[in-house]
């Protein structure tokens, strides 16, 4: 049941679900919307700052490692997390220094109480990340099962706690902040069992390739800042309506988690052989159809039903851009980036990223001034479609691999048909 790459997607699911149940528990304890768009706009920061850089070097030492002799492969995972440690570091004091200096960019942060746990959170919490992928390409997959299974709880625990008996955010996010502290110790640990220092030998493949990886994610992930930006722009910076937007503007964790997860440990596979790894692709992709599909279905038909119970009555209007931002769902299950990382095309995928991102921009301000909140979400889609759509063309030509060589082709348009239908049916 667990596999190594069933436990990785466990994990990506875990770090997702996590966000999705900060999501639910603020407004169930009765916080205002002004204090959980606080909150909301700490993870956006933080999530502006790391998301790029952490998924581009991820990426690129997926890629480079199995390709290492083992005692370079011990070397780069301790240098690796050197290499997080430090440009965590960069970033949390770039930021502080913006919230202290009053720099205009920044000056919304400075008024909430808790920004500045938030920022000790974010520097330690971002280093820690890397410790399941190095359990993982070290096969130490009884930890990496340890690590899956008791991390999310004690997350969960940590956060929830001083909220229900302090009602108190600040206090939450320090629980948060001792969970990551403790993640952190155990990679320390971990890194110097290895022969720890910096060589620039072995980071010089791994970062050389990871740049436009880096630059893939950065204008990739773009999207969703420039979203919250517009939101934030164009209603005048209200904590409230930003809520809403962003109660709605969110994908199934566990769906993007999966997918994650599937196609980091995919690449090594597909590295030692295209054909086999294909397979594997195929096959795992077909389990993960039949779960993520009727999930999506089910969510769709009912989410009037649901969504008021999960998040209260406050957040009804975010419904409708929740509805659309489900159809990502046939954008998600398409694995083309991890193949072309896999046969060592990353360059271009900086380049459909970057016209994704162009695409994103202008169709998200014209759906905002036309549509409202709910025209970034059909932006969103847009933008998503045509990544996926760019990248198909690219393998076609590249190495004559289409779409049913990726993924179960009539289970993926017979479900995305049902998703669909069941859209309209509860319009």
């Amino acid at each position: 049941m667990f596999t190594p790459i069933r436990l990785l997607q466990f994990f990506n699911i875990s770090r997702q679900l996590s966000v999705l149940f900060y999501a639910f528990l603020l407004p169930f304890l009765n916080y205002s919307n002004d204090e959980i768009g606080s909150f909301e706009l700490l993870q956006i920061l933080a999530y502006s700052f790391s998301f790029f850089w952490i998924s581009g070097l991820i990426q690129g030492l997926m890629h480079v490692y199995p390709s290492l002799p083992k005692q370079s492969k011990q070397k780069i995972l301790a240098a690796a997390f050197l290499l997080f440690c430090v440009v965590s570091t960069f970033f949390v004091v770039l930021i502080g220094l913006g919230i202290y200096l009053n720099i205009p960019i920044f000056q919304s942060f400075k008024a909430i109480p808790f920004v500045w746990i938030f920022l000790l959170y974010f520097l330690i919490n971002t280093p820690a990340q890397l410790l399941e992928y190095a359990l993982f390409l070290e096969e130490k997959f009884q930890w990496l099962k340890i690590s899956c299974l008791v991390s999310f709880p004690l997350q969960i625990l940590l956060f929830s706690v001083p909220l229900l008996w302090f009602d108190n955010i600040s206090l939450g996010i320090t629980g948060l902040t001792l969970w990551a502290f403790f993640r952190f110790l155990v990679l320390i640990f971990y890194s110097f069992s290895f022969p720890f220092h910096f060589d620039k030998k072995l980071l010089y493949p791994m970062i050389s390739y990871s740049k436009p990886l880096i630059f893939s994610a950065l204008v990739g992930g773009l999207a969703s800042v420039i979203n919250a930006s517009l939101v934030q722009y164009y209603y005048h910076g209200s904590s409230a309506i930003f809520a809403i937007y962003r109660y709605g503007a969110r994908e199934l964790p566990f769906v993007n988690g999966l997918f994650e997860g599937l196609g980091l440990g995919i690449i090594p596979s597909l590295i030692k052989n295209i054909e086999d790894g294909l397979f594997k692709l195929r096959k795992n992709t077909l389990h993960l159809l039949h779960l993520v599909f009727p999930i999506s279905i089910l969510l769709m038909f009912f989410v009037h039903s649901w969504f008021p119970m999960l998040f209260s009555n406050q957040f009804m209007d975010s419904i409708p851009i929740f509805k659309i931002f489900l159809f990502l769902v046939i954008c998600r299950t398409i694995p083309t980036n991890s193949v072309i990382n896999a046969l060592g095309y990353s360059r271009i995928l900086a380049v459909i990223s970057l016209l994704e991102l162009v695409i994103h921009l202008i169709a998200s301000y014209m759906g905002l001034h036309w549509f409202g909140l709910i025209g970034i979400a059909y932006a969103t889609f847009l933008a998503y479609s045509f990544e996926k759509l760019a990248g198909l063309y690219y393998l076609w030509r590249k190495k004559g691999i289409i779409l049913t060589q990726l993924i179960p082709f009539y289970w993926w348009l017979f479900y995305s048909i049902l998703l669909i239908v069941s859209y309209f049916i509860n319009w």
